[in-house]
This record gives C-alpha cells, sequence and structure tokens, in this order.
C-alpha cells in the first residue's frame, strides 16, 4: 500500500510540486518586492495559479525548462 503511494507521488512529482512548492514561494517573493498580483489576487492565489500552470506543463512536457517543442 504505501510502495503504491509513492509510486503515484512519483509519478504526479511535478505537478506536485508546482502545487505544493512554488505557491508559497512565490507569495514570500511577490511580499518581499512589495508588488501586487494582477487581477487582485492574493499572493498566494497568485502562486497557486502559476505553480498550477508549471506543474502541469512539466507534467505533460516532462521537464520544467524544456522550451523547444
Amino acid at each position: 500500500m504505501l510502495l503504491q503511494i509513492l509510486k503515484t507521488g512519483f509519478r504526479f512529482g511535478p505537478l506536485l510540486f508546482g502545487l505544493l512548492f512554488i505557491p508559497p514561494a512565490t507569495a514570500q517573493i511577490l511580499g518581499a518586492l512589495d508588488w501586487a498580483p494582477p487581477l487582485g489576487l492574493s499572493p498566494l492565489a497568485a502562486g497557486f495559479a502559476l505553480g498550477g500552470l508549471w506543474g502541469l506543463y512539466a507534467q505533460i512536457r516532462g521537464s520544467w525548462v524544456s522550451w523547444t517543442p
């Protein structure tokens, strides 16, 4: 059972990383720079949007930084 949970976690690793690490880091960076996110979002909500999209991109593409088709 535990092995199956770990396998699933690693399978969705990029998406989980995008949703669990990037939002608080983005909120801290926006707060430190005293920048306001667009569309009236809170810094954490902007981080979830950014992290979710980037994590989904990495999940589908298989890489975080590959910009070539």
